[in-house]
Parts: C-alpha cells; sequence; structure tokens
C-alpha cells in the first residue's frame, strides 16, 4: 500500500505542479519515501518546482540525462522510461492526496520505528551498554515529529476578526479571563505578553541567571495560575536542582545543626507550588515526550527546556539542521498542546567583543530557525559579569529583543547568585 501511495503522490504531482507545494505543506520529506528511484525522482520535483520550471515529464528526461548508465541511479534509458511511465498509470485521485501522503508517512514511521526495535534487539544479543539501548529507545519517540502536519478549513478575516473582538469584550467585562500568562514579574510583565500555543527563547551567556530565571517565571506561573508547570533540564541532575533552590531560599551554613534550623523555612516556601522538574529527558524526542505526557497528566500550563543545545539531537546534514528542527518541533509542540514553553538557548562570543555586551538576535547560537520560530526573544544580561567593580551587582536586565504581538524594552530586576530569585524593579521600551 505504501509504494502504491508513494507513485500516486507522484503521479499528481507531474499531472498538476502545485500537488508539489500541497505535499510539501502536509509535512512529507524525502525520506519518507521507501523506494529509492522515488526519493530521486521527488528531490528533483522540489528541485524543478523551486525553480519555477515545473516538474513535468519533458524537463524529468532532460534533468536525467546525467543519471542513467553504469554505476549511477538508472542503470538504463528503459528503466528511467519505465519509471516514469509506471508512475503516469498509476490511477491516483486528486481528492485523495492527503490520504495518500499520509498512508506514506505512516509507512515510513512503521520502517523507523521496526529498525529501531530490531537495533534494540541487536544491542541488547550483543550485550552492548544499557545507554546504548536507551539511545535506540529514545529515538523512536522522535518520529513522532515525522507526522503530517495537516489542515483545517480556512476562515475569512472577518470571522477570525469577529472571535477575537468578542473574546476581548468578555474579557474586560470580567465575564472572561484573560488568555495572557503573567510571570509574575511586574517589570517583565509590562512588556512581555506571554500566551497559550507560544514558544519563547531565553538566552545568555554563561553566568547570567538563564536557569535561575526559568525556575522564577515557572514558579511564578504555577502559583499566579494555580496550575502545574514543567521545568525539563538536560543541564542539571535531581541533586543539583535541588542544590539550586535550597540555596537560593537560605544560608545554610557549615553544619548539620545549620541546614536543619533552614530546612523548615526553605521547605514551607515551596510548599503547594507545583513546578515539576524532569531530569531524565536528555534527547530531543524524550523532552518533547516528556512535556507531552505531563499535559496530558498534570495539565501543566507552561513548560521550560534548559537547555535546547544541550540536548542530543536527530542527526542531520548540519549541527545547525539539527539545532532549526529541534525549535521547530518545540513551536508545534506549544502550539498543539495550547501552553507556552520557554527555551533555553546557548549565545555565541560575538557580544564578548563589542563593547556593549548586551546580547542580540544575531546572537543565538547554531541557527536563525531558532529567531524565526520564536514568538518572543528574551536576554539576560548582568553588568557585573563584565564589570567586578560594578556597584550594583544584583542589577540584572531581562531584555525582550524580539516579540510578534507585543513591544521590545527592558525589564529591570534584581538577582544576585546564590541569593533568591529574578525580582523586578522597572521597565523601560518602546
Amino acid at each position: 500500500m505504501g509504494f502504491s501511495s508513494e507513485s500516486a503522490v507522484l503521479c499528481l504531482c507531474l499531472r498538476d505542479p502545485v500537488c508539489v507545494d500541497e505535499v510539501v505543506s502536509l509535512g512529507l520529506k524525502r525520506d519518507h519515501f521507501d523506494y529509492p528511484h522515488n526519493r530521486i525522482l521527488w528531490g528533483q520535483f522540489l528541485d524543478d518546482r523551486a525553480s519555477g520550471i515545473g516538474p513535468d515529464r519533458a524537463t524529468l528526461y532532460d534533468k536525467f540525462e546525467d543519471r542513467i548508465g553504469n554505476r549511477k541511479p538508472f542503470k538504463t534509458y528503459e528503466e528511467f522510461h519505465s519509471l516514469i511511465q509506471s508512475i503516469e498509470r498509476t490511477p491516483a485521485n486528486r481528492t485523495n492526496l492527503e490520504t495518500y501522503v499520509s498512508t506514506v508517512v505512516q509507512a515510513a514511521r512503521r520502517r523507523h520505528i521496526v529498525r529501531l526495535c530490531q537495533q534494540v534487539i541487536a544491542s541488547d544479543s550483543d550485550k552492548e551498554p544499557f545507554s546504548e539501548i536507551l539511545k535506540y529507545s529514545s529515538s523512536i519517540a522522535s518520529v513522532t515529529s515525522w507526522a503530517p502536519e495537516g489542515r483545517s478549513e480556512p476562515r475569512l478575516a472577518h470571522d477570525i476578526a469577529k472571535d477575537y473582538l468578542e473574546d476581548l469584550e468578555a474579557q474586560r467585562l470580567g465575564l472572561k479571563t484573560s488568555t495572557l500568562v503573567r510571570c509574575g514579574i511586574d517589570s517583565l510583565d509590562n512588556i512581555l505578553y506571554v500566551r497559550p500555543g507560544q514558544m519563547i527563547v531565553v538566552g545568555g551567556r554563561p553566568k547570567m541567571g538563564k536557569t535561575h530565571l526559568m525556575i522564577t517565571l515557572l514558579r511564578n506561573i504555577a502559583k499566579i495560575h494555580e496550575k502545574p508547570t514543567l521545568f525539563v533540564s538536560a543541564e542539571m541532575n535531581e541533586m543539583q536542582i535541588g542544590e539550586r533552590i535550597a540555596t537560593s531560599e537560605a544560608e545554610l551554613g557549615k553544619t548539620a545543626d545549620e541546614v536543619r534550623k533552614a530546612r523548615e523555612g526553605i521547605l514551607n516556601q515551596w510548599n503547594d507550588v507545583p513546578i515539576y522538574f524532569d531530569d531524565k529527558p536528555k534527547s530531543l524526542g524524550a523532552a518533547l515526550m516528556s512535556i507531552r505526557l505531563q499535559k496530558k497528566q498534570l495539565d501543566i500550563s507552561a513548560a521550560a527546556i534548559d537547555y535546547l543545545q544541550l540536548l542530543k539531537l536527530p542527526v542531520s546534514t548540519s549541527r545547525e539542521r539539527a539545532v532549526a528542527e529541534a525549535s521547530s518541533a518545540f513551536k508545534r509542540l506549544s502550539m498543539e498542546l495550547d501552553i507556552p514553553i520557554f527555551v533555553v538557548a546557548q549565545l555565541n562570543r560575538s557580544c564578548e567583543f563589542r563593547e556593549n555586551k548586551r546580547p542580540i538576535l544575531s546572537d543565538l547560537r547554531d541557527s536563525g530557525q531558532i529567531e524565526q520560530d520564536a514568538d518572543a526573544v528574551l536576554f539576560v544580561y548582568r553588568h557585573a559579569v563584565y564589570d567586578t567593580d560594578y556597584p550594583d551587582p544584583s542589577e540584572a536586565e531581562v531584555i525582550v529583543r524580539a516579540q510578534r504581538n507585543g513591544p521590545t524594552g527592558t525589564a529591570l530586576c534584581r538577582w544576585e547568585p546564590g541569593v533568591g530569585w529574578f525580582k523586578g524593579r522597572g521597565a523601560f521600551g518602546r
């Protein structure tokens, strides 16, 4: 069934080149084709479509002239001609295009899962380290990102605007709760408009306080909205997280008695605060699965990943491409689950060589795709990191560099490493 659906997709794209665009929008990729010749043909379809010349039968013969012969994709001209004729004769119905794509993708997912399961069994038979088995197992989760995007019926601008205005009016009359997710830092909430379904990128150089800011925001969101939040840590284990929390709440001293005295006060601060931590996910697939699972089990209202570049990413043609795919996966998940997802991201060293070391968008490391996917991009900056004589070492800036539906600006905050959490001081922006 998968092979005939592959032929049906190619047949419809030959008949009507616009189908190529539709198939791409449905999530079909080159590697989803099982038959090697179909993969090669689909790659050419994409190239032709991108250059605006097809695809069509005549140009295909020209394009494949140098790919026919010994040690080439097609051994003979007759083999290539037979493939094209077979595709053209496929009894494909234009109205079933989406079904054909779904069948091809589903078959690809099945093959991928079966292959990984075979690798797990082989690893066990060969007595390989358990870490290898876990690696293959976690990769199975990444196959979920192969699912087609799907489509919904388009709506008129008038109807969309009408729904929005009625919703806004109800909010202002107090008949409906605002969809804005408040972060609990007034200076930041005045600038940053967080909504369900958004991906917010949080960047900063080392020692700026990115992790502390994220724990602060998730803690505040959980308390304000009285719904659980999730912090997925690829960097710290549970004991390190516990250390961060405890030492930020109180001075623990050096003796067991001092710890015992501080214990009750620390735990009281976190009693009934529904923020959950998961230190197990170390790959993209595992992180996506963790968020999806906790949305189902706990109905989390927000999630954070600390941090993107530390996750083990799917094998790709380049590091930049792998990070781009991960960024897009988190964006899709935030929209699917209808919750904001904060993604902590590393910055490159460019800002270190500028006189003004405050981060800018081009400092995002590995991929411009992160900036494109994000609904907002925040940077954490502390001048005291670069100037040890700075008169106010607790001064911190949360810089909103980009935001789709809101202003940019800087929220002035107060935070010192090991002394509490981020608190607001004021804001300025445009």
